[in-house]
């Protein structure tokens, strides 16, 4: 319901890339969440719980800050007061699965409450296995509603069906996806070929294909599950100009050499093991790298936690040009456009993204 209306700051931001800095911001606790984001054809008005520094505007990505007026939402009762803590989670389509584990007493109570908070959420899961093999599949466990591990994920305009049991999918990377298929859409190449070397069921190669159709995009993966529903998130989303390939890319890279504008290598804990592959299907003129590593950074004695992040984006850029000038001798060189956290994996590890320019 909403109560009343209150004139706030707020990051004015162009429509397309709206939920990229949407992200951006509730991750960094600046957006206020009791206020109804606005907009109009061209603009988006998200409300933020303070004026931002001209340091964040520059982090978050967006150059203008003002002030609107916002329809304040009553508060609705929180899950921490129905629960007596605030459980870890996360929403995929209508399942709602527990990151961390909870007292056996108190998993009904946290299921029953996101199911009533919530009424989009109809089955509420745990998770009881780690990340596994080379299909990056896990095992859930249904705590309450429907029985099932299918369902129906929106993002940025595009649907997504998926098993969470059979495929790989991470919903908190949506800014990310957003990110980089903005810049396909914004491309001075009139036609990209982008190569989606770990494509699971397409978030990537699908939003990319939907923002920027004037592009070609093969998308492959190892897991024959992953294909499959890219194959269906194909036909939902309308999209033609996807190459869905089910295999390894290091037994096939050699179909692909010289054929990549743009590659994306969202593997973050082995990445480093397909650079070679990777470099090799660049066009001969180079190309953008989009690289994901997973860094760990421990505070060191007197150090921020802040500063314990900038040395993980250092270590990862080095060790990202450490491997690249490895194979000098065949690519010329690799500028690195950009490097910044994209999400916490851990206490004191992050995701690291890298875009890197390769010239030849």
């Amino acid at each position: 319901m909403i109560a009343e209306t209150e004139r706030l700051p707020c990051v004015k931001a162009d429509k397309s890339r709206g939920e990229e800095i949407r992200h951006a911001l509730k991750d960094r606790k600046l957006l206020k969440t009791d206020a109804k984001i606005t907009s109009n054809d061209t603009f988006i008005y998200l409300p933020l719980v303070r004026a931002l520094t001209a340091a964040e505007l520059r982090e978050i990505g967006t150059a203008e800050l003002t002030t609107c007026e916002f329809a304040i939402l009553e508060r609705r009762r929180s899950i921490e007061a129905i629960a007596g803590f605030k459980p870890s989670y996360e929403v995929i389509g209508d399942i709602a699965v527990l990151t961390e584990a909870v007292n056996g007493t108190k998993e009904q109570l946290v299921a029953q409450a996101l199911m009533s908070l919530h009424k989009n959420i109809k089955v509420v899961a745990k998770r009881i296995s780690a990340v596994e093999g080379v299909f990056r599949t896990r095992q859930l466990q249904i705590i309450a509603g429907e029985n099932r591990t299918e369902t129906m994920h929106k993002e940025n305009g595009c649907r997504y069906k998926l098993d969470l049991e059979k495929v790989y999918f991470n919903p908190r990377l949506a800014g990310e996806r957003n990110r980089v298929a903005s810049q396909v859409a914004r491309s001075s190449v009139k036609a990209e070929d982008v190569l989606d070397m770990f494509a699971g069921v397409g978030p990537f190669a699908v939003q990319i294909a939907k923002r920027a159709p004037q592009s070609h995009v093969t998308a492959i993966d190892i897991n024959p599950d992953a294909i499959l529903y890219l194959r269906e998130n194909m036909k939902l989303n309308g999209v033609r100009n996807i190459e869905a390939i089910e295999g390894d890319i290091r037994d096939m890279y050699g179909n692909f050499r010289d054929n990549a504008d743009r590659i994306i290598m969202n593997l973050p804990k082995s990445a480093y093991l397909f650079l070679h592959e990777a470099l090799s299907t660049l066009k001969p003129h180079g190309g953008i790298l989009h690289f994901y590593d997973l860094e760990f950074a421990y505070p060191e004695e007197g150090e921020e936690k802040h500063d314990a992040l900038e040395r993980a984006i250092t270590q990862a850029q080095e060790r990202f040009m450490a491997r690249v000038q490895e194979l000098v001798e065949e690519f010329r060189s690799v500028e690195i456009l950009e490097a910044r956290k994209v999400k916490a994996y851990a206490p004191y590890a992050y995701i690291i993204g890298i875009d890197a320019r390769v010239n030849q």
